[in-house]
């Protein structure tokens, strides 16, 4: 072989090597963000329900990370039809352990329409950053209140549509879960949203509800539809803690990408995403 022909060979086998090292680095590094992603956070939290009154709803509590560094994102939440916050307080603390200020709430009446709901959702965005403003809480000084999303459950979610409807510059994100809200036309939304929908729902039929709302959603505004195969109505809830590793997943990389600005967490949304959700999910889609 000659020297040059050597040389030229070494070259084109060193950059083999250096490819698919950068390869398998990308691939595991890709692996530990699905892991941490899909189980509790590395931050300790606490809850607290000692915050002023709102009369939009009947109560709240408030979850909050400990050690997490930087000013806090917040999320409010708000149930569905007849529920309470036990029925959905599983994203209060797996958010959390994650670094965002979360707030669950009770609405006024458990019989609330989305409407109504809606309203206690932004009320409670609206407690968020008070709390960040009142020096006796324990998020004093921790919020901030550009970075805020809202999420929720049946009603709950069609409020979360309707809020980030007509409350759009008040908000970075909304995760409605198995939406219910009849004829809902939502191409007022102009924050990224992540539609979350139960492929056998029989009570907020997708068709009618959550594929329906997720469609009216204008084009140009950032969207996707997940659609568990099989799911209920309650797949996002604490009662289907089988599903809290893919449901946390995609909502937490969700506000990273869109309420905190992180790029790393594109991937979830692209066609790069996990290969293990495709037999989990039914439907998906995915827009810019």
């Amino acid at each position: 072989m000659q020297p040059a022909f050597r040389y030229l060979s070494l070259i084109f086998v060193s950059l083999i090597v250096v490819s698919c090292s950068s390869t398998s680095s990308r691939m595991d590094s890709s692996a530990a963000m699905i892991d941490s992603l899909s189980r509790q956070g590395p931050h300790q939290i606490r809850a607290y329900i000692s915050m002023p009154d709102a009369p939009e709803y009947a109560g709240a509590t408030i979850y909050y990370p400990l050690n997490a560094s930087g000013l806090l994102g917040g999320v409010a939440v708000a149930p569905g039809f007849t529920e309470r916050q036990r029925h959905i307080n599983w994203w209060g603390s797996r958010l959390a352990t994650h670094g965002y200020a979360v707030i669950v709430l009770d609405t006024n009446d458990p019989r609330d329409r989305p409407e109504v709901r809606a309203e206690a959702l932004m009320a409670a965005v609206r407690t968020l950053r008070a709390e960040g403003q009142r020096r006796e809480s324990p998020l004093f000084g921790r919020i901030d209140s550009s970075r805020m999303a809202v999420m929720g459950h049946s009603m709950g979610g069609g409020g979360a549509l309707l809020a980030a409807n007509a409350y759009s510059n008040e908000l970075s994100a909304a995760i409605p879960f198995t939406s219910w809200q009849p004829e809902g036309n939502f191409n007022n939304i102009t924050v990224p949203a992540l539609v979350i929908a139960g492929e056998a729902d029989t009570i907020a039929p997708v068709d009618v509800h959550a594929w329906s709302h997720y469609q009216s959603i204008a084009t140009g505004t950032p969207k996707a539809f997940l659609e568990i195969k099989e799911g209920d109505h309650f797949v996002a809830n604490n009662s289907a803690a089988h599903l809290h590793g893919i449901m946390g997943r995609y909502g937490i990389a969700w506000l990273r990408l869109y309420m905190d600005g992180d790029e790393r967490y594109r991937e979830f949304f692209t066609a790069s995403r996990p290969s293990a959700d495709s037999a989990v999910l039914s439907r998906y889609e995915f827009n810019e």
